[in-house]
């Protein structure tokens, strides 16, 4: 048992990037040579991606999770994930049923006849609460069904806006012949984890490109009527800024988009600011992304 536990704290420090080169061979190879190994290996990535989406691990440990873990894009998937779907089991009630029937058959055999009547009356009710359960299980895996297509639709998203530009392009009147459309490349930002400055998203400018189009999916309680953004270099050079941006509903939600000129792209790491405004001309700060441009 005590070997289990120290199997289990050096593939927590595996996955949080705490071993030293060495140790991290030995542990890979082990697990490629050992199937069982694989399988707590497994285990424990997932208990700890469990962990992090419940606010479980300490600071140091989460700064390690975020560090180390999410480099990956298919464990950010997961992550993502996993944050869905405790989020939809959360919203789920759960009902205990009664199990030891022999006992209780035995205790109803001593019931007067009037008593029986309304064990009878409660034993439809119970039936009846069974059925709910029943259904609202079928909704929760129909939801969870729903968020892993959400999750697919918004890396498919830079596809679909090709494909619009590329109709756009074959639709143009005969007296626009000669007249190109510009060429533009797209980034998205998702819900969740995009909004860690550990994630880094990357903007490749080739030299045909003009205009960057930059899409910013909101979450929930992102509820305000109006948006501001301010973009600058991570040095803190101001790049651009544009408000009074309305949100639009896609297939995923809302979101915010706006148009960047490539002249205003330099290579480099870059930061921008997403603001909320109010009917009050208030200005709420909503969230922070990062991303780096290559090319030119």
């Amino acid at each position: 048992m005590r070997s289990e536990r120290v199997d289990e704290v050096l593939l927590v420090k595996y996955l949080l990037g705490d071993l030293t080169e060495q140790e991290q061979v030995h542990l890979e190879n082990r697990a490629f040579a050992d199937a069982n190994h694989l399988d707590r290996l497994e285990a424990a990535e997932a208990d700890l991606i469990d962990a992090y989406v419940r606010g479980q691990l300490s600071q140091a440990e989460r700064r390690g999770f975020e560090r180390q873990f999410l480099t990956s894009p298919s464990r950010r998937n997961k992550v993502e994930f996993a944050r869905a779907l405790a989020r939809v089991a959360s919203e789920s009630r759960a009902v205990r049923l009664p199990t030891a029937w022999q006992t209780l058959l035995s205790v109803v055999r001593g019931w007067s006849p009037a008593v029986h009547v309304a064990a009878g009356l409660a034993t439809v009710v119970f039936v009846a609460g069974g059925s709910w359960l029943i259904v609202q299980n079928t909704a929760m895996r129909s939801r969870v069904t729903v968020l892993e297509a959400q999750r697919r639709d918004l890396e498919i998203r830079e596809q679909e806006l090709r494909h619009e530009l590329a109709v756009h392009s074959q639709q143009q009147s005969p007296t626009r012949v000669g007249v190109l459309p510009p060429v533009v490349a797209s980034l998205v930002f998702s819900p969740g984890l995009t909004r860690a400055e550990t994630r880094v998203e990357q903007l490749v400018l080739n030299p045909s490109v003009q205009i960057a189009h930059v899409e910013i999916q909101l979450e929930s309680r992102d509820d305000y009527p109006r948006f501001r953004v301010e973009l600058r270099k991570r040095s803190g050079d101001d790049v651009l800024t544009q408000g009074n941006l309305p949100k639009r509903r896609t297939t995923v939600g809302y979101s915010v988009s706006f148009d960047v000129p490539e002249s205003a792209l330099l290579p480099g790491e870059y930061e921008l600011a997403l603001k909320g405004l109010l009917d009050d001309q208030s200005v709420q700060d909503v969230a922070h992304y990062y991303f780096s441009v290559q090319g030119h």
